[in-house]
This record gives C-alpha cells, structure tokens and sequence, in this order.
C-alpha cells in the first residue's frame, strides 16, 4: 500500500465512528426500565499541563498567563462540571433512577476519580451540582501518597510488558513507517497553526517560529506510552490550549491571541490533536494496555452495582456512577470498542472538557431481557462558552453511540447484555488486567 493511501485509511477511520453515532439520544422503549448508569467522564477545563516557558518557546508572543497552576481545574472549569451534575439529575431522574428532589438512598449514587487536583474537583463539582443540598455525598480516590490509580494510569506487568518499542513499530506502520505523507496531509492545518503561533507581522520570533525546522517523532516512554515530539507535538498542544482558553470563556479577542477568525478556524487546528490522540491513544495494542483496566471496571459495575472501586461495603448496589479521568481514558475505550460521536464545536470523536460516555443498563420487563445502550454527553463549546443552564429543553450536546460489533444483534437499538459482556471481553486484554473490581 502507498503511503498516501495509508493516510487516508487512517483518516477514513477517524471520520468512520462519526458517520455511525446517531444524531440525538433515542427515547427509552415504552416499558423499558433504567437499571444503572456508568459514565467515564473527562475532568472540566484546565489550565494548560506544559509550562508556560515550555510554550513560550514555539510562539512569538507570550502566552497568557492562567489563574491556577499547569493541568489545575480552573473555578470556571468547575462551574461547567456543576452545570452538568444538575443536568445529570435531571436526565437520570426522569427517568427514575436517581432521586431527583431529595438526597438519594446511601450508596445508590458514587463517583471515583483520578487522584491529580483536575479530576478530583471535577467529580467533587459534579456531586454538588447533582446533590447540592447532600453533603454526605462526596467523590471518592485513592489518598494523597498511594501513587497513580491502576484504573486510570495502567503499568506494565509480566503479562502486560507494554513494549515501548513495539508500540511505536505499531504506530508507525498506521501511517507507512514514518511522518513524510502525515505531514503533507496535514500540511494546511500544520501551515494555519504556523501562522497563528508565529503571523508574519509579529516581530522577534527567530527560532520559535519555524514550527516544521524539526521533523516529527515518536518518543517512547518505559511504561509503554508513546507521545509524537515535532510539529504535530507542539500543533497538538497548541490547538487544546486554544479549545481550553475559548471553554474557559475568554473573548474570542483574546483566544489564540485573536488571531482565529471563527470557531471554525478553531475546530480545523484541533485536526491535528485529533490525529495525536488517536495514534497514540486508540491504535489497538496501545488501547488495549491503557484501557483495559478501566474497561473490566465499567463492565463489572454495570453487572453489578456492588462492584466500585471505593470499597465501601454496600447495602444497596450503585445506581448512577461516575468514574472520573482524563481523555486518555474515554479515548482508549473508544479506541477499544471501535465507538463514535460529534459534539458541535469540537472534532469528531473528541473527549471535551467535561464530557462523558455512558454505558446504560436497561430491563425490559415483558421479557425480562437486559440491554445495554451507550450514550455521548458533553457542553458544545458555546454552551462551555457562555455557562449555559442545561435543562431537557436546552440539553448539552449528546448522542446516541453505536456498538459495531454489535450491530447484527441490535433490538430497540440497544445491545442485549450478553453480546455486550462478550464484545467488551473480546476487546479487553486479560493480561493487561491489574485491577480487582
């Protein structure tokens, strides 16, 4: 195969899980009935997780300065995830699995985080905005000292070695065996980001601006991580930090120092964080490492509501839980699971800023079946814009997500629960499985 044409199967697949979500949530079955609900949900907007002096350098203009330190949910940050545990409630208390006026039964609703500051202050935000007036409630993680959560941040093992140099082989020969037809097929995008971290009239960039004076690379890590190092490295970073300042609700003036002219401009500089995040995030053998923890988790507490990793002893099973985590987590299990989705405002696929995929359990009664749906829930970056009040008549951006391989088994557009435990066993790595739900 020619390198041009493994770039577009590479683009094609990216595009491929967009075209297959459906277009809005699809009304529950008359009779159906909502047992559980698991949602892996993106921390809210942070501040920029490489340093300001290390972004300096790629720019000609400083960058701006953030009120809280590098990768630290911002207050704004956590106003958006408090808008979406009002909307949670809302949702999930319509349709009558949560206690939508009053606290819920102990137990029934919980959240697990990653330990960084972002994450545990966004599942903190998320329980007050579901349960304001509950302040029993509260998101649980592993204590300060115990080190990085396996469930988030997996690590290799004797039976999950996590080769460095065998993930990078596998994502080089995703794009031909090397960065030569990526870059020209990105090279508008890649010129556009050249011209808004360095404009022709901005003076004093010297060095700092020749974004493609160094070709791009892969740098593998001992835990078997991969990160791209070069143009599409730092276009990457940059084009997030722009989607996190226009989230944040900074005039569209001062987003990318003015120098967008339209969100549009905004969404065609994240194609480049798109394409990072999928080759080092979602090609198969790397999600399967990274995922597979987080996926085993999903589905034993969708099973069984007994199964959370706080460890506190249940008399009733979890009925609405959240776990957490960076976009890592939500792009391994799409990776995992071949899913897809769009959210105005951002890329297909992307995991914004607050945003979750749900797993939701349902029973229809007449037949005692179960059936699992998936579902896409995040703020469009107008509503992340302007703090918008989510209600059932101005929802959040949401979607119905397809299962692929369950598509020749689909009823009532939902999975039965027995082909769904066995696609998501067949996607998971049994050896790359650290944790005990």
């Amino acid at each position: 195969m020619r390198l041009h044409a493994v770039v577009v199967v590479i683009v094609s697949a990216l595009l491929a899980g967009a075209s297959s979500a459906g277009a809005q949530i699809r009304p529950v079955p008359p009779g159906w009935q909502l047992e559980r609900a698991v949602l892996l949900s993106r921390h809210g907007v942070r501040s920029p997780i490489v340093p300001m002096e290390e972004l300096d350098r790629h720019a000609a203009t400083p960058w701006p300065t953030w009120p809280v330190p590098p990768g630290y949910l911002t207050s704004r940050g956590a106003e958006l995830m408090s808008l979406m545990g009002r909307y949670y409630r809302v949702l999930y208390g319509g349709r009558g699995m949560v206690q939508s006026d009053d606290c819920p039964p102990a137990g029934t609703v919980a959240v697990w985080t990653d330990t960084d500051q972002r994450a545990r202050q966004s599942g903190a935000a998320l329980i007050a905005g579901m349960y304001p007036r509950c302040p029993a409630l509260a998101a649980g993680s592993l204590k300060d000292g115990t080190g990085s959560d396996p469930l988030f941040h997996a690590e290799p093992s004797a039976s999950c070695p996590m080769d460095a140099a065998a993930n990078r082989a596998a994502i080089l020969a995703r794009i031909g065996g090397d960065f030569g037809s990526v870059s020209r097929e990105y090279a508008d995008p890649l010129a556009k980001m050249q011209a808004v971290l360095c404009p022709a009239d901005t003076a004093g960039g010297g060095s700092r601006c020749n974004l493609m004076a160094v070709a791009s690379s892969l740098e593998v890590q001992a835990n078997g991580g991969v990160s791209i190092k070069g143009p599409f490295g730092i276009a990457s970073t940059a084009a997030e930090t722009f989607l996190m300042e226009a989230a944040e609700g900074w005039p569209k003036d001062k987003v990318a120092w003015g120098r967008l002219a339209n969100d549009a401009e905004l969404t065609d500089l994240l194609s480049i964080h798109r394409l990072y995040v999928d080759l080092t995030q979602k090609t198969p053998v790397v999600a399967r490492q990274k995922g597979s923890n987080m996926l085993t988790q999903i589905l034993a507490t969708l099973l069984d509501g007994h199964k959370f990793p706080d460890l506190t002893p249940r008399v009733e099973p979890v009925r609405f839980a959240l776990l957490v985590g960076n976009g890592e987590n939500i792009s391994n299990i799409e990776g995992m699971l071949k899913l897809g989705w769009q959210i105005p405002g951002f890329q297909a696929n992307e995991a914004a800023p607050g945003g979750a995929l749900a797993f939701e359990l349902y029973h229809e009664p007449h037949t005692g079946h179960r059936y699992v749906r998936i579902a896409y829930y995040a703020q469009t970056l107008e509503q992340m814009r302007e703090a918008k009040e989510l209600t059932l008549s101005h929802p959040p951006g949401m979607q119905a997500v397809d299962l692929p391989a369950c598509a020749a088994y689909v009823h009532e557009n939902a999975c039965p629960l027995d082909r769904f435990t066995a696609i998501v066993k067949e996607a998971i790595d049994p050896g790359c499985v650290a944790i005990k739900p």
